[in-house]
């Protein structure tokens, strides 16, 4: 009897690691969804860096369930479209702050020609 609850025992802590090694990243990324949206630049190649390192981590572990692979797979989804989402938009900030000071750049040179005329 003692054998077969050490032998459950053992069982239960096993899949509780390969759990808790997903849970990690998961972790990460609900973080990431909910703060992403004020990270700097700086920030968000630092939290690459830190999602690369984890990918990395569990890329290591051969045993990985075909759930456990699956729930990775979505992760780095989440992850890619919540990075994608945020320094897109960023960017076309930007983007748009520069089209704006072309145009009124534009639009102050009319202003001047017609008053030269």
């Amino acid at each position: 009897m003692a054998a077969l609850l050490g032998g459950a025992s053992l069982l239960c802590l096993g899949s509780c690691e390969q759990k808790s090694r997903v849970d990690e990243l998961k972790e990460f990324v609900e973080k990431v969804q909910e703060e992403g949206s004020s990270y700097t630049e700086k920030q968000w190649e630092e939290v690459n860096d830190e999602f690369s390192k984890l990918l990395d981590k569990l890329n290591e572990y051969e045993d990985m369930t075909p759930e456990e692979l699956q729930e990775v797979a979505k992760l780095q989804g989440e992850f890619a479209a919540k990075a994608f989402k945020e320094q897109a938009g960023k960017a076309m900030e930007k983007a748009g702050a520069v089209l704006d000071g072309f145009m009124q750049g534009l639009t102050n040179d009319n202003d001047e020609e017609e008053e030269s005329e």
